[in-house]
């Protein structure tokens, strides 16, 4: 594929010198450009950062019978509160998981991604400096789970999906102070904006 042809799949209009800036290291591309190039290259974003798609294989540790896979953790911050804005992403360091329970949970690793969380509209559930585990092949909203999602002004936000009577999805805030962290009932044109980047399958943090 050319860096023409790479554009055009991305829907990018005479972007060929930005495909070149991105493969020479001349610039970082934003989180949805990196959404948009995964998707052209029928790949994950985590994929793409690696250094070589053979990264997870020796992202591998063996402590006595158990197998443990490195989960690369990313400097992207999912807010549990009025959102946080993410320019760019960068892999950092990352956290080990037993692949017997990835496998038991039936999540891949090659589409989980490990976030740092601020702000405290999800507590009890998730706190201020929580870390998270988000499964990106879990994209459709399910009622009654949380999913990191992304506005569109590019705001991260880390919210419970509540099916109402209605029919329409809510995003809730499992912190009980309604008056700082609100309820909001979302409209047809509310979920054509918005962009799951996953769901929440796992966190950690201080007790």
């Amino acid at each position: 594929m050319t860096q023409t042809q790479l554009a055009e799949a991305c829907g990018w209009d005479s972007a060929q010198a930005r495909i070149g800036n991105y493969e020479k290291g001349r610039r970082e591309p934003s989180l949805n450009d990196l959404r948009s190039l995964a998707a052209a290259l029928n790949t994950t974003i985590e994929e793409l950062l690696a250094d070589d798609l053979g990264s997870y294989s020796q992202a591998r540790l063996l402590q006595g019978d158990n197998e443990f896979i490195v989960i690369n953790q990313y400097s992207a911050a999912g807010s549990a509160g009025n959102g946080h804005m993410n320019d760019h992403v960068e892999v950092n360091a990352g956290l080990a998981f037993k692949l017997a329970y990835l496998r038991k949970r039936g999540l891949s690793p090659h589409c989980l991604h490990v976030i740092y969380v601020y702000e405290s509209s999800m507590e009890t559930t998730i706190s201020d400096g929580d870390v998270v585990l988000m499964d990106e092949s879990q994209a459709e909203p399910m009622n009654n789970k949380i999913f990191v999602i992304r506005q569109d002004d590019g705001e991260l936000l880390i919210k419970r999906f509540i099916k109402s009577l209605t029919g329409r999805w809510i995003i809730r805030s499992d912190n009980e102070d309604k008056r700082r962290f609100p309820d909001f009932e979302l409209t047809q044109d509310d979920m054509a904006q918005l962009t799951i980047l996953g769901r929440v399958v796992w966190r950690g943090g201080d007790l």
